[in-house]
């Protein structure tokens, strides 16, 4: 299982928390831009895309023993949002729908792939409370997908709130420093979105772990 049958869940969260850390850190040092590192196609995004790819796997590892449609549910949904990642899909859609309509970018308009994450979040929250019954028969996994979605609201609000200068220019922040108050708020964005992605890949391990042992196949 890729090496993951001894790795534990508090392996999984601490080593992400660590390269984040090194990330903003050296971002800092070496750029005076502690978002430098998360950039797309640079290592903050590749980070991002294995985890996102490793939580589909495991859930389809789930799907394979539980046979449960849930799991399956939630494989095709992270591997849809690993494949996001790397082509940046909420984001044409976003410039695609100016174009379409033919309008101007506004502070408004430009916050629809921010939407669009949280739409995301929303949606795999309600499959995963319609199919509530089968996420509970393992409850281990609910102490992980508490703070995961916690992590992932901060990061969309993060995003949203730093996707211009009109929040900032309203609480009074000269725009000269505008730049400064918003690039360490980037990065808690950033952080705050390979935690949540981490935490999500911990619990489902710990599931698959669980449905290992207790062996064989349950139907839905």
């Amino acid at each position: 299982m890729l090496g993951l049958r001894k790795v534990s869940a508090r392996h999984i969260i601490v080593t992400v928390a660590v390269l984040n850390l090194i990330m903003v850190v050296v971002g800092y040092i070496g750029h005076d831009n502690p978002t430098k590192h998360y950039r797309e196609g640079t290592v903050g995004t590749h980070i991002s895309i294995l985890l996102l790819a490793l939580i589909a796997l495991m859930n389809f590892r789930i799907f394979l023993r539980q046979r449960h449609i849930i799991w399956l549910l939630i494989s095709l949904g992270f591997a849809f949002l690993a494949f996001d990642e790397g082509f940046e899909i909420h984001e044409g859609l976003d410039k695609a729908f100016h174009r379409y309509f033919g309008i101007s970018q506004t502070s408004l308009t430009d916050r629809i792939d921010d939407i669009l994450i949280g739409i995301y979040g929303l949606i795999g929250a309600g499959i995963l409370y319609r199919f509530r019954a089968e996420i509970l028969r393992h409850k281990v996994l609910l102490r992980y997908l508490m703070p995961g979605f916690a992590f992932l609201a901060a990061s969309v609000v993060f995003d949203a709130v730093t996707n211009d200068n009109a929040l900032f220019l309203w609480l009074g922040i000269p725009e000269a420093h505008v730049l400064d108050v918003k690039l360490p708020l980037r990065a808690l964005e950033e952080v705050a979105k390979l935690m949540a992605e981490a935490i999500f890949l911990a619990g489902f391990v710990q599931v698959l772990r669980e449905v290992n042992s207790a062996g064989g196949h349950t139907t839905n």
